[in-house]
């Protein structure tokens, strides 16, 4: 009863309110802190995707041959270090507000709601993660680390993990350079920014292993082509990448 009581007293004096639109939220939007409309908002990732970065791929992309092509344009101009990657969904304006929250404001509280459209996309699509042999975070340098207090990709990591019952790594694959905000670079000044951000401390243990790679967002993939090309120079016989979101 006190902690009904005190909830009570709390909603009255906070009242919660959905973290997108500011709408106060009934008893049973307040465990995932969006108000139904807001959760509505946000588009899930859906086939047919690119086999090897999972973006979504429309007809239009392949005119000529009347569907769809093997890979996403941007693929095919761009070599990736790693085998292939899925996003649960896509980043549009209401995921980009959830993830600067989660990442940049100390939301920590989205982590149950952003994980579950991790699982609501593994599960409907039966994506094969099974065979990995270990899942890690992409890193955040040091003093990120210590600006955040916490590395959101291990967040998402965590209860993925957990969830297969695969081994989860956080401090063999570090980032050695503190480098500024992909977001804001163009995707020429990105590749050099991000080369010789990845070390890794223990080289051997990675060796012909298949290791998952999670981060939040994939945007153009240079990232997490740069962490899976460090994992394959120490012997990783396979590099997949599993984010929240992908850009379109």
């Amino acid at each position: 009863m006190l902690k009904t009581f005190l909830q009570g007293l709390t909603d009255l004096v906070y009242p919660p309110n959905c973290l997108l639109c500011r709408r106060h939220l009934s008893p049973d939007e307040r465990r995932i802190i969006l108000c139904h409309p807001c959760v509505n908002t946000i588009d899930p990732n859906r086939p047919p995707f690119c086999p090897k970065c999972s973006r979504p791929i429309f007809d239009a992309e392949y005119p000529a041959g009347g569907g769809v092509g093997p890979l996403c344009r941007d693929c095919l101009k761009t070599e990736l270090h790693f085998d292939q990657a899925w996003a649960a969904c896509l980043y549009t304006e209401s995921m980009r507000r959830l993830i600067h929250l989660f990442k940049y404001s100390h939301k920590t509280s989205l982590r149950s709601f952003l994980v579950d459209r991790i699982f609501s996309f593994l599960d409907n699509y039966h994506i094969p993660l099974e065979s990995f042999e270990m899942i890690m975070p992409v890193p955040l340098h040091p003093v990120r680390m210590r600006e955040r207090g916490y590395n959101q990709a291990q967040l998402l990591s965590q209860p993925i993990a957990a969830r297969l019952g695969i081994p989860h790594l956080t401090d063999n694959l570090i980032r050695v350079r503190p480098t500024p905000t992909q977001a804001f670079l163009s995707k020429k000044d990105r590749w050099t920014n991000i080369q010789g951000a990845f070390k890794i401390k223990n080289v051997e243990s990675f060796s012909k292993k298949s290791i998952l790679l999670v981060d939040d967002l994939l945007t153009t993939g240079i990232t997490a082509s740069e962490a899976a090309g460090v994992l394959k120079e120490a012997g990783a016989a396979h590099v997949g990448v599993l984010t929240l979101a992908i850009t379109l």
